[in-house]
């Protein structure tokens, strides 16, 4: 996988929620990682359970270790056939927003054409912080039985977060350069991040995104 997908110290990265965006600022980075992720063995047209991958110490793979870290992942998928339908966050967390998909229906998130074990796309791309993180599902659609695995590639960033408005407006409106992230669908900051970066902060980011955007931009 080319490194280059990942930001380095000194980027910008604006990450939406339903009360507005937050940006932050990634001061370090570290690659991380992982042996590939056996999800195991499913029978023709049959899914998996969901699950939260999790390594051998019972840490879950895609949830940062401790508020003051972002992870930003690209999974990749085997076999080829393999579909992966996406939960984020999980049923199981107390934020239970909109993430459902239903397996084998229309929407699925990725398979392994998209993509690839060992080569992530840039359309398997993920970021989750401390108490927010992903589960899966893989759907076998093939008549045969598989055996499905996962590949995270993860950079650890550590961050601060952008209060200042004079900076939010130049990320806004492009004069500064910053990488947008979006989910499949809205859902809450957690708790911890809105005490973090303030209801006036959020108001004011969110109101003048929402500025930006009647403008058609």
């Amino acid at each position: 996988m080319n490194d280059e997908l990942f930001l380095k110290p000194g980027h910008y990265l604006g990450v939406a929620f339903q009360e507005g965006p937050v940006f932050f600022r990634i001061t370090g980075r570290e690659i991380v990682s992982y042996e590939p992720y056996e999800v195991g063995v499913i029978n023709a047209d049959t899914a998996s359970d969901w699950f939260v991958p999790k390594d051998s110490r019972d840490n879950i793979i895609l949830e940062p270790e401790m508020q003051r870290f972002i992870l930003h992942t690209f999974v990749g998928v085997a076999p080829e056939a393999a579909e992966v339908y996406l939960n984020f966050p999980p049923r199981v967390a107390r934020f239970n927003l909109y993430g459902t998909r239903e397996v084998g229906g229309k929407v699925k998130w990725i398979d392994g054409v998209t993509s690839p074990f060992g080569d992530p796309s840039e359309r398997a791309e993920l970021i989750s912080f401390k108490d927010l993180y992903p589960e899966f599902s893989v759907y076998n659609p093939t008549s045969d039985t598989i055996y499905g695995m996962l590949d995270f590639e993860i950079a650890k960033y550590s961050y601060r977060v952008v209060v200042k408005s004079s900076l939010i407006d130049k990320l806004i409106e492009g004069q500064k350069k910053c990488k947008f992230y979006t989910f499949l669908e809205p859902y809450q900051i957690p708790d911890w991040l809105y005490k973090l970066v303030g209801r006036d902060n959020l108001e004011y980011n969110k109101e003048k995104w929402n500025e930006l955007m009647g403008k058609g931009v």
